[in-house]
């Protein structure tokens, strides 16, 4: 009995206290400073061994679907910063990995060379040999990679510039993720309309019947168009009962924020109890976009900066365009109104009026359902809040009845189509006439920023009717010669909800950003885009801010 195992239970120490060891039993020194990793709730506890099946298990195909369930639950300890992970030395973590495709794309780039009629299982000399265009049986294989995984050589191509370059002297207020405004919603009234300034051309019939094969060539225009920021305009000065002044450029540019990918930047004036938003001037609100949501965009600057397929370039070309277009299409005749606020001596003004309207943006209480069919307005959350708008009509479309539709026109232009940055875009002179359909599907998505912004724009102007032109280059080359193909014509609030827009939560996002500027102090701030993110941000910057850069430009100017 003598030989048989002796067993001791081992001393407890109970602490009354609470849980834990006591402090007049310490516990054992021997595990000191030896690594531990925290327990997470979220961690899933696996099996410590797998007996199931071993590695030499027959039924591969079920031991697959069994690795790849085990793949997917997450590892113990997971959660929770590890103790045991490899920590890179200095001199290591100088290096960086130059050839960024994972093991499966290598294996896969090998295995299609050998299918590609390399392996020699064909008959005769040729067989399996494919016919491969510029570049070899690598090219074609290496282009085919690239299309189906979108790999591109450059990774920096898509970064984009900002519209202006924050210094040092200015302090950001905020930033604003365009996820957050997507619940918005608010829809403005209007107060009243406060005039209509300068003149207007009546729309043309004959251009109804243009087509890709009855093209007429677009004329240039010697006409001057104005575009006064809103502390210039003297007719907004003069509606003293307004708080907020702005031009329906910069107002459009606000609402159709989150469409937009380029940078852009509006200028707020915090003068007393007014707010001025203006556009800079020569800046982005003053050149129309091209192709700018598209997946390649036009390059912003290349190795040849005078290259008329540059994004600079191409917004110049569009601004001129849509300039003769406008005037072209309206030269049936002119409907004066009140003399032209910006006219000089010795200029022909363009032909588009200036519409003021008053917009109300004050915040109402919402109607009871017992009281929804009542005429009373709905009392007002605070202060009154008004917004004086500078609109433009393009043109007046003469009806049966001797009245006059207001019409807002723009012009999308085509450049090259096999140019960096066209978009993938169909040949107008081939397709227009023939699927219609789809050339406009493309233009809403390499264009749906401008072609949001025009919307906005003939929603606050109140117009009857959007109607956007074709316009392409008579040659790829030539960026002085341009021929009319043809036109389409929208509903503004329609072609908004066509675009995937919501006109409420447009409104919504520019109530936003207006109360967020009247809570400011005085002074000068910029509202611009992130160029690369999501994102808005609002900048107080100094009050001599830009003010060099207009001055430079005035000499040009005369």
């Amino acid at each position: 009995m003598s030989d048989l195992p002796s067993f001791s239970l081992p001393s407890i120490f109970d602490n009354p206290k609470g849980w834990g060891p006591s402090s007049a039993h310490p516990p054992s020194t021997s595990f000191k400073d030896v690594p531990y990793v925290l327990y997470s709730k979220g961690d899933k506890v696996s099996r410590a061994a797998n007996w199931i099946s071993p590695p030499d298990a027959r039924d591969t195909r079920d031991n697959r679907n069994r690795n790849r369930r085990d793949f997917n639950q997450q590892t113990y300890g997971s959660n929770s910063a590890s103790a045991f992970v490899y920590q890179a030395a200095e001199d290591e973590e100088t290096f960086s990995l130059v050839d960024k495709r994972g093991m499966a794309a290598k294996k896969m780039a090998v295995r299609g060379m050998g299918r590609g009629g390399f392996s020699g299982r064909g008959r005769g000399r040729g067989a399996g040999m494919q016919r491969l265009g510029r570049g070899g049986a690598r090219g074609a294989m290496q282009g085919g990679f690239r299309r189906r995984f979108r790999w591109r050589d450059d990774p920096t191509q898509h970064h984009r510039m900002t519209s202006v370059k924050p210094e040092e002297s200015w302090e950001l207020v905020q930033g604003i993720e365009f996820s957050r405004m997507a619940d918005l919603s608010f829809s403005a009234r209007e107060a009243r309309v406060a005039g209509m300034y300068g003149s207007v051309g009546v729309y043309d019939h004959a251009f109804d019947r243009v087509t890709t094969r009855l093209e007429k060539p677009l004329r240039a225009s010697g006409a001057v168009r104005y575009n006064a920021t809103a502390r210039e305009d003297p007719v907004l000065a003069q509606q003293t009962d307004v708080k907020v002044f702005a031009t329906d450029s910069v107002l459009a540019t606000l609402m159709a924020a989150t469409v937009s990918t380029s940078a852009w930047d509006v200028v707020v004036n915090r003068v007393g109890s007014s707010l001025y938003l203006d556009k800079r001037e020569g800046g982005p609100i003053d050149f129309p976009s091209v192709n700018e949501n598209a997946a390649e965009p036009p390059a912003d600057s290349g190795e040849k900066d005078a290259s008329i397929n540059l994004a600079p370039m191409l917004a110049m070309e569009a601004r001129d365009i849509n300039s003769n277009y406008i005037r072209q299409i309206t030269g049936k005749s002119r409907v004066e109104y009140e003399a032209n606020p910006f006219g000089g001596s010795g200029e022909t003004p363009d032909d588009s009026a200036y519409k003021y309207r008053i917009l109300d943006f004050s915040a109402r209480e919402q109607k009871a359902e017992s009281d929804s069919d009542s005429e009373a307005e709905e009392p007002i959350i605070g202060e009154k809040c008004l917004v004086a708008l500078r609109t433009e009509v393009s043109g007046l479309l003469a009806t049966g009845t001797g009245a006059h539709k207001q019409m807002f026109i723009r012009a999308l232009t085509q450049h090259d189509v096999s140019a960096q940055g066209a978009g993938g875009a169909l040949d107008w002179r081939q397709k227009l006439d023939s699927q219609r359909g789809a050339v406009i599907a493309t233009e809403m998505k390499n264009n749906a920023s401008k072609l949001a912004r025009w919307a906005f724009q003939a929603v606050l102007a109140g117009a009857d009717q959007l109607r956007i032109g074709f316009v392409a280059r008579v040659s790829p080359r030539d960026r002085t010669r341009h021929a009319i193909l043809g036109f389409q014509t929208y509903n503004p609030s329609d072609f908004v909800a066509q675009l995937g827009l919501n006109e409420f939560n447009a409104w919504g996002i520019a109530k936003a950003l207006i109360d967020l500027c009247l809570g400011l102090e005085e002074g000068k701030y910029v509202i611009m885009r992130d160029p690369n993110k999501p994102l808005i941000l609002l900048y107080k910057v100094p009050s001599a801010t830009f003010e060099e850069d207009e001055q430079e430009d005035e000499p040009e100017a005369e």
